[in-house]
């Protein structure tokens, strides 16, 4: 009975297992039902993408690159571009060729003949491929001929789009390029750009490399010469040390053996170099030079004569208005100039400069013959300030007049990685007078200027004659008056 009792709880407890069992499987396979269906709703609900080409890039792939439906053949570069003259019509130049009294108006095909070597076969697949899209992607590898195509079919978007990429990738490898196709093809904002790029690079970094010097023309460098912008390192005398090196790249570009400084030693003219009929190709920049300030050092004088380049009549002039100059500071009858025009300044004014590589404490004077002033700059992180320092016991020649009249014009440069101006800060023309010994703080330095720092300084520090010629010291007693 017992044994009975067990097994029947036994058989109870299976059932009621069973039962446990099935409802458990139930409820799990309901639960995955449940999550299947969930599952199966998201994926109902889901949106699925296909990327579809838009209507601009059919109408580019069927049109442009299948040339379905053309209308028009045109022959260029000895190619035939199947077109369609509503989408070129967009250019002023096929426009007016479709429209008036033109033998092209009613033609079917026609020929554009091209003497630009700049214009290829990429270039026009680009430009006449924008007439059937929306947007253009542009290298600026290609930039110069696509700048090129556009300007000879007039399309004002595509030569904007050009501007912009030349101004963002002017650097060393694209300066010089860039400036010729901006005055070629008249993009005022690249060529000042490039310009820009030049007066600041020229002489701290530029000159060092031969392929980029070989690039610039005697016309141009002339021009950058001549410019107020330009950035001198040191002194004026720099610029000739770096116009002796362009002449030297120009001269003697299938010879990579000798050296630049062998060469002026070891070379054969008798006659200044500038003056034989080679050397006049090459005149120009260095007759933009400002002579007078070549004349400044002893040491730099014995190059000029040892190079014989500049014919001595050329210095003539400079060395009658420096000795005149140095008479009347002796004469106490020169204190220095009062009032200039931002012309005059220009054009009269002794340029040097200077690179500062971090952020300290700086003393500096550039050792030209300032007609016995000393001004000493002191720059530190906050303030750039000049200094007229009058020594008893020097041995030079010494400017002793109580207050002395200096006008000044000081830039303050910051580059970036392409050498394009990320910060510059001018002082304008200051006038400043400084006593012996007097000390005067001329800038407070942006918070937005970074290292390496350019210093670019314009210096005036005698009253210039009014006239250069052979009564110059009849203008004399004209200033003293």
């Amino acid at each position: 009975m017992g044994n009975y009792s067990s097994k029947i709880a036994w058989m109870s407890d299976v059932a009621v297992n069973s039962v446990y069992r099935g409802r458990k499987r139930k409820c799990i396979e309901e639960d995955n039902c449940d999550s299947d269906s969930d599952f199966i709703e998201r994926t109902l609900q889901t949106p699925k993408k296909r990327k579809l080409l838009t209507t601009a890039q059919y109408i580019y792939k069927t049109l442009f690159q299948e040339e379905k439906g053309s209308d028009i053949t045109v022959f260029i570069l000895g190619r035939p571009w199947r077109l369609h003259k509503v989408y070129i019509s967009q250019s002023p130049y096929f426009a007016s060729m479709f429209s008036g009294s033109w033998k092209e108006t009613n033609q079917k095909i026609i020929t554009v003949e091209i003497a630009d070597p700049a214009i290829t076969l990429d270039s026009l697949s680009t430009v006449l491929g924008s007439f059937y899209q929306d947007e253009v992607s542009l290298e600026p590898k290609e930039v110069i001929s696509i700048l090129a195509t556009a300007t000879l079919f007039q399309l004002q978007g595509l030569i904007d789009q050009c501007t912009e990429i030349m101004i963002e990738t002017t650097n060393i490898k694209t300066v010089v390029p860039y400036y010729n196709a901006a005055v070629s093809y008249g993009v005022p904002e690249a060529k000042k750009a490039a310009k820009k790029w030049l007066e600041v690079n020229l002489l701290g970094y530029g000159w060092r490399y031969p392929t980029f010097l070989r690039e610039i023309t005697p016309e141009f460098m002339a021009e950058l010469i001549n410019s107020p912008g330009l950035v001198a390192m040191q002194t004026e005398f720099c610029l000739y040390m770096m116009l002796r090196e362009w002449l030297f790249i120009h001269m003697e570009d299938n010879d990579d053996s000798v050296e630049v400084d062998d060469y002026y030693k070891k070379h054969t003219w008798s006659e200044p170099l500038l003056e034989t009929t080679i050397g006049k190709t090459y005149s120009a920049p260095f007759k933009a030079l400002r002579m007078k300030y070549l004349l400044l050092d002893y040491q730099d004088v014995k190059i000029l004569y040892s190079d014989n380049l500049i014919p001595p009549k050329w210095l003539h002039e400079a060395y009658k208005e420096q000795w005149l100059h140095l008479l009347h500071i002796d004469a106490n009858h020169d204190r220095g100039p009062k009032k200039m025009s931002e012309l005059e300044f220009s054009n009269e004014c002794f340029r040097c400069g200077r690179c500062v590589d971090k952020p300290s404490e700086h003393i500096w004077r550039w050792t030209a013959f300032l007609f016995g002033l000393d001004l000493v700059v002191y720059l530190d992180t906050t303030t750039l300030r000049i200094r007229r320092n009058h020594r008893l016991d020097t041995d030079h020649i010494t400017i002793n007049q109580r207050k002395r009249n200096v006008m000044i014009r000081i830039s303050l440069i910051s580059l970036d990685e392409q050498r394009q101006i990320k910060h510059m800060q001018d002082s304008g023309i200051l006038r400043i007078s400084l006593h012996k010994n007097e000390e005067k703080q001329l800038m407070s330095l942006d918070k937005q200027l970074t290292y390496p720092l350019y210093i670019s300084v314009n210096m005036q520090v005698v009253t210039p004659f009014i006239e250069k010629d052979d009564e110059s010291i009849s203008n004399i007693t004209e200033l003293e008056t």
